[in-house]
């Protein structure tokens, strides 16, 4: 099936209908994959009512100013028109589903779907990313990458974008673990997780309790990471030799060991044939011999 744009979907809740709208770089990114499995059930059974989705009034969740609404095809809602729609707190995936229902019932020129909806109201204090995050930790939980994605949309910093582009995922199985990225650029596996990212999430800046803080996102450098990548590619290792920890681990003993520049030195010595003997017979990095190699190449140049 193809859709140039998404079907408008309603949602209702009692006797009042709207549009639905999504929260820009809060909601978390489609999974089309989630969508379509969705959509292969609803074509068989329908929209069963019970299957309700949690939304609030659009006009209450703007009324910080801190949220920018969208609608289903990513067009930005004007404030004066935010009391026509529902922002999605919880349930985008089934609302999309039904947009690729609808639109193959409109072109059957049967009845549409409605969804319908429960009403949520936040606690004293809390914002709309506080409880949409809340929500996906308690009830249904992201995969590393949605924090990855959805830190990157909130926060806007350099390092969050760079995560988010290379982050593995369904649609980037090539990419990286985050323990690999967290080496790579900030020298620590630990650097960041899914619980530091959830508060990125939520537009928040520090952790920490009391009066002991310290900022979310860790002390970082970007262009010594992209040398990293770009120096193993030139070196002829793959994105999936790269993706594993093992020449990550060893740059950051390196530089730890005596610097980035001897950390540099010695990775631009690899050879081809350094490169090879990193592999076992099926192609594969294998540590032990990572470990190995190099140590013969600090030899070699020492």
């Amino acid at each position: 099936m193809k859709q140039n744009k998404y079907f408008e979907v309603e949602v209702k809740v009692g006797n009042d209908t709207r549009k639905v709208a999504f929260a820009k770089g809060i909601n978390r990114e489609v999974n089309l994959a989630n969508v379509k499995k969705l959509y292969a059930e609803m074509k068989v059974k329908g929209y069963r009512k019970a299957e309700i989705i949690q939304v609030i009034r659009a006009e209450e969740a703007i009324a910080n100013g801190d949220i920018v609404l969208i609608d289903i095809n990513g067009n930005e809602i004007n404030k004066e028109d935010a009391n026509g729609y529902y922002l999605i707190i919880d349930g985008q995936h089934r609302v999309y589903a039904v947009s690729m229902l609808n639109f193959e019932q409109e072109k059957q020129r049967q009845p549409t779907f409605q969804v319908p909806s429960i009403l949520v109201e936040l606690a004293e204090k809390e914002s709309v990313a506080e409880y949409i995050s809340a929500v996906n930790i308690t009830k249904t939980p992201w995969k590393t990458d949605d924090y990855v994605r959805g830190a990157a949309n909130v926060k806007q910093e350099e390092l969050l974008a760079r995560y988010k582009e290379l982050i593995k995922s369904e649609d980037n199985p090539n990419g990286f673990p985050l323990s690999t990225l967290n080496i790579i650029y900030c020298n620590n596996p630990k650097a960041m997780n899914k619980t530091s990212l959830s508060l990125l999430c939520q537009g928040k800046d520090e952790k920490g309790r009391g009066k002991v803080k310290k900022p979310i996102i860790p002390a970082h450098n970007i262009e010594r990471g992209d040398h990293f990548i770009e120096l193993c590619k030139a070196k002829g290792f793959s994105d999936k030799d790269i993706s594993k920890r093992y020449l990550s681990e060893r740059f950051s003993d390196l530089f730890n060991e005596g610097g980035e520049d001897k950390a540099f030195e010695i990775f631009s010595r690899i050879t081809p044939n350094d490169c090879q003997a990193m592999h076992n017979d099926k192609g594969n990095l294998i540590e032990e011999k990572v470990i190995e190699q190099f140590k013969l190449i600090e030899d070699r140049i020492a």
